[in-house]
């Protein structure tokens, strides 16, 4: 029996390096999110929101503005930063949680005085990318970002 020690012993870390190696994961799927998140690209009701088609002024789209920061931590901390004439702002709260059966994710926090709170369905999510879709109350809302680090 201990001749089989062995050899069983390196087809589990084969197995297990060649899972992660090929796009897998071992890591549970709620903190596959965990990581630094740029938007690259939002869409309201199908336009693409940026500052000709949008008022860049309006606080209320500053956190889906391109640029705009997602810091998602393992403690379901969010910290989000954005760029509001010319300066840095940063959130005053933020949370986030993951339900993994339901692919949805939901992101609520402060910033510039405004409350964000929002239920996003995981439309993709991967290493490298991640998109979201919600509705409020100006309509249906699709952020396209990106991963700023490799955790």
């Amino acid at each position: 029996m201990k001749k089989f020690v062995f050899p069983i012993y390196l087809l589990i870390l084969g197995i297990a390096f060649f899972s992660t190696s090929c796009g897998g994961t071992l890591i549970d799927p709620e903190y596959r999110i965990v990581n630094l998140w740029s938007v690259s690209h939002a869409y309201c009701n199908g336009v693409e929101v940026d500052s000709t088609t949008f008022d860049t002024d309006d606080p209320y789209y500053q956190a889906y503005m391109p640029s705009t920061l997602y810091y998602i931590y393992a403690d379901h901390v969010l910290n989000v930063h954005l760029i509001y004439h010319g300066l840095i702002r940063q959130s005053t709260f933020g949370t986030w949680v993951v339900n993994k059966s339901e692919k949805t994710l939901k992101l609520e926090f402060v910033v510039l005085g405004r409350q964000y709170s929002f239920l996003a369905d995981i439309i993709k999510m991967s290493r490298r990318e991640m998109i979201l879709e919600f509705d409020d109350d100006n309509g249906h809302w699709r952020l396209e970002l990106y991963a700023q680090t490799n955790y």
